[in-house]
């Protein structure tokens, strides 16, 4: 009787096991913050059908990104610009409305992978202005400030580790080694949503584009 109930204890563990580790498809298609560069850089180059100049992002970061660390505090750094525009474009008005930005976990586990750290959202809460002026000249310009230890990484981590009966065990708790060894992370995936106000000459509305840049930061 004691044999049947452990053998059928450990054969409920393992489909517990088997279900919570659950792979996910690794993100081989994203584009990656230079981990060549100490400070890392990305730039990114849109063409937008329908209108007379490119929509052009940079992003850097004063952290290390040979030593990327998902539970260290950080930040990443942004530009955006327009840039080649045609001489039917000539005088366009082009304003960011608002920008908002998520950063999240990939694993190779299905349970973590795409959990979300932080995010934020950046707009002009002030004035007539109803969004911020860009040009080939001046650039719009954001610092994101990305928690490590948040509270939403802490709630994922404990799901995980809670699913995959981690929970009581001490050397299962949130840190750098465990979140890549145990919960199989390999990076931070960034998106970054610009909401655009667009006005050429002799027109007296604007119209919007929206546009999205998505990239990997691999953990060092």
């Amino acid at each position: 009787m004691r044999l049947r109930y452990m053998t059928t204890l450990l054969f409920i563990m393992a489909l517990v096991l088997t279900g919570c580790a659950e792979r996910a498809p690794v993100a081989r298609d994203l584009p990656v913050l230079n981990n060549d560069l100490p400070e890392g850089q990305l730039t990114r180059e849109h063409t937008i059908a329908g209108e007379e100049f490119t929509f052009k992002t940079s992003y850097f970061t004063d952290y290390d990104t040979r030593r990327w660390r998902v539970t260290d505090s950080k930040t990443l750094r942004m530009t955006a610009r327009i840039a080649d525009i045609s001489e039917r474009g000539k005088g366009v008005e082009v304003l960011v409305e608002h920008v908002h930005i998520d950063i999240a976990i990939k694993s190779k586990y299905a349970l973590m992978d795409g959990w979300p750290q932080d995010s934020m959202d950046d707009q002009l809460h002030t004035g007539n202005q109803p969004g911020f002026w860009i040009s080939e000249k001046y650039p719009y310009e954001n610092v994101f400030a990305i928690e490590g230890f948040s509270e939403n990484l802490l709630s994922g981590w404990g799901l995980f580790t809670s699913d995959l009966g981690y929970a009581t065990i001490k050397d299962k708790r949130l840190t750098e080694d465990n979140l890549v060894g145990s919960g199989g992370v390999y990076g931070n995936k960034v998106q970054v949503i610009y909401d655009l106000l667009i006005k050429y000459p002799g027109e007296s509305l604007y119209h919007s584009r929206s546009l999205i840049d998505e990239f990997l930061i691999p953990v060092g």
